[in-house]
């Protein structure tokens, strides 16, 4: 899982802040993939490079060091690592090259097995219940 204490770095540390690339402002939504494919969270792709990604993802939502970043306008699916997280943002640099042909279906979905969607669910069920709990107890006394 994520280190709590990474954190964007200073604008001061360099011109290119530690880029290898130019990057360019966007504005695509995306998705992130992790645990083989069975946990997802939808994200907008901020700016973008040769070597990475801005992205805008809930602080609530954790994410893992190097997930699978999908970008169905760009038809592109790359294995990225999280470099800094602050707030409701995070940077992230590309591991691998794009695979035009997985995109498009992981992005809907669709490149999900029958029995990754149920152990998907059995998950989203517990967190369910757990948080049913808290607010429980939380709310009684």
């Amino acid at each position: 899982m994520m280190h709590t204490d990474m954190t964007k770095p200073s604008e001061a540390e360099s011109p290119s802040h530690g880029r290898s690339s130019e990057r360019m402002r966007a504005f695509m939504a995306a998705r992130i993939l992790y645990n083989k494919g069975m946990m997802q969270a939808d994200c907008t792709v901020r700016n973008l490079s040769d070597g990475g990604a801005k992205l805008e993802i809930s602080g609530a939502v954790t994410l893992p060091e190097e997930f699978d970043l999908v970008i169905p306008q760009k038809n592109l699916r790359r294995r990225v690592r999280l470099c800094w997280r602050q707030d409701d943002a995070c940077g992230v640099r590309f591991l691998t090259d794009d695979g035009p042909a997985e995109a498009a279906s992981a992005s809907a979905g669709g490149g999900e097995t029958e029995e990754q969607l149920r152990a998907r669910i059995r998950e989203l069920e517990r967190t369910i219940t757990r948080l049913n709990a808290r607010i429980t107890e939380l709310t009684s006394g």
